[in-house]
């Protein structure tokens, strides 16, 4: 029974993948297992009688005739060092140490396990992040300086535009220059998004966490993107929950650049229609508030397939998108990750054809106890600076074609059209054109295209064709809505 244990004991010595050795007091090796034979070379029994110190070196002292650790290792646990060849070269290991007495001979185990692969992929890896962090600087490198050498010549031709415009005369020409002004901004935004997405690769971008006015901060944003949908012919909504505390603490600069990517996506898809934007509170835990925002549109839509591709690095939902809008695709991906940063979530959700919605939540902390009459105060303050509903429900009045605002708005703006038309001022003609089409965007198709044309004949300073189109647009309201007299 003692025989059978002894060599079942051995049998799992000499299968382990450390290597095992046994020494005596004085530091003579008495038994190696298998596993040491193999990684040194050295025959069966050729080191029973060797002094360990052969194999591992500068490890072990003999004093007064037994066997220790050097100084440097007695308080170590494991011990990196190397174990030695029979043709004398090394590979590392990391040994261990232990030592007792069994039946009253002090017995002394060293195992050692090689390191090499280890060492291998440390070294592996080690130069392959030196070799991606220069990859990673040169790149920087190469894009600050590429969008720099597109930054100068695209300032040098907004620049020299913009004068031109003041000096110009001519109605055609102006528009030609506004054209190039518009081609110069969708290039600022492509060169402000692959800089943008350089710093979130690099983890340069940070979050920047300062008190704010959400009010203030969101009539700012209405008077924008009113501006960016009028300019395109549609109408803007906004709709906020007035539960939300006015005083927070948030990045403003990168939640201000995630809804402008959210709402330009949104215009430069949509031809017709409106694009709206829905400000509600999700929750309030003490002094944090979670905000929930939809950006809602009436464009070309999505696809089940489109919305696996979109928060994707220089991807869109379809290739044919990029011809016919151009793009980079990095918008979203940008928008993606700001708002993790900003600790929410962002999705899509549409209907090929039938407009898109893109959601997005981020928190917020909220400065502590808010007084009332200032919250109040800040809300009265964003509706009185209300570009476009200056008492609730009066803009989607406005734009329902026959409502007493529509019918007022619509004669109040055909007079200055006329106006414009007489004194062949066809800058402000085409502004007064374009907000009739808006005006006019819930009528009949035969009444939108009338009035789109109106539009075309007054962009081209064709007096008689702007009158006689403006004439059919009247004729048309007058079958379209009861009593409408001009």
């Amino acid at each position: 029974m003692q025989k059978n244990q002894e060599e079942f004991f051995y049998f799992i010595l000499n299968h382990s993948q450390e290597c095992i050795i046994k020494y005596d007091s004085g530091g003579c090796i008495s038994y190696c297992n298998d596993r040491l034979l193999e990684l040194t070379g050295y025959g069966a029994g050729e080191l029973v009688g060797v002094f360990i110190g052969e194999l591992i070196q500068n490890v072990f002292v003999v004093v007064d005739n037994h066997i220790g650790l050097a100084d440097e290792y007695k308080d170590t646990e494991v011990i990196e060092t190397v174990l030695y060849r029979k043709n004398k070269t090394c590979f590392p290991v990391e040994i261990k140490v232990v030592s007792g007495v069994f039946d009253g001979v002090e017995v002394m185990i060293c195992t050692a396990v090689d390191m090499t692969r280890y060492k291998e992929s440390i070294r592996k890896v080690e130069e392959t992040t030196i070799q991606m962090q220069e990859s990673m600087k040169a790149r920087d490198a190469f894009v600050a300086n590429v969008t720099h050498e597109l930054r100068t010549p695209e300032n040098g031709i907004k620049g020299h535009t913009e004068i031109l415009m003041e000096q110009e005369q001519d109605f055609q020409k102006i528009n030609y220059l506004k054209m190039i002004l518009d081609c110069c901004t969708t290039m600022e935004g492509i060169i402000n998004n692959i800089l943008d997405f350089s710093k979130l690769e690099a983890g340069k971008f940070q979050i920047d966490e300062k008190p704010f006015s959400f009010y203030n901060f969101i009539s700012k944003m209405e008077k924008m993107f009113t501006m960016l949908t009028m300019r395109k012919g549609l109408r803007f909504t906004l709709n906020v929950a007035q539960e939300i505390p006015d005083k927070v603490i948030g990045d403003e600069l990168r939640l201000t650049q995630v809804l402008n990517n959210l709402v330009s996506n949104a215009v430069k898809f949509t031809e017709q229609g409106y694009v709206g934007i829905e400000i509600s509170l999700n929750t309030r835990i003490n002094d944090e508030i979670e905000l929930f925002f939809m950006v809602v549109d009436t464009g070309i839509g999505l696809s089940p397939e489109d919305k696996d591709k979109l928060f994707k690095s220089f991807s869109q939902a379809d290739a044919s998108i990029t011809r016919k809008y151009g793009g980079t695709g990095l918008g979203l991906a940008i928008t993606k990750e700001l708002v993790n940063m900003m600790h929410g979530k962002v999705w899509a959700d549409g209907e090929k054809g039938k407009g898109s919605t893109f959601s997005f939540t981020v928190r917020l902390k909220t400065e502590q106890a808010q007084d009332g009459t200032e919250q109040e105060t800040s809300i009265r303050k964003w509706k009185y600076s209300s570009n476009l509903n200056k008492i609730a429900g009066e803009q989607d009045l406005m734009y329902e074609l026959g409502s007493d605002i529509n019918i007022r708005e619509l004669k109040k703006y055909f007079e200055k059209l006329n106006i414009s038309m007489d004194m062949e001022n066809w800058q402000k003609a085409e502004s007064f054109a374009t907000t009739l089409k808006q005006l006019v965007s819930n009528g009949s198709k035969d009444l939108q295209r009338l009035t789109f044309r109106m539009e075309m004949m007054i962009r081209k300073s064709d007096c008689d064709k702007a009158k006689e189109y403006a004439q059919k647009v009247k004729e048309q309201l007058m079958l379209e809505i009861e009593d409408f007299e001009l």
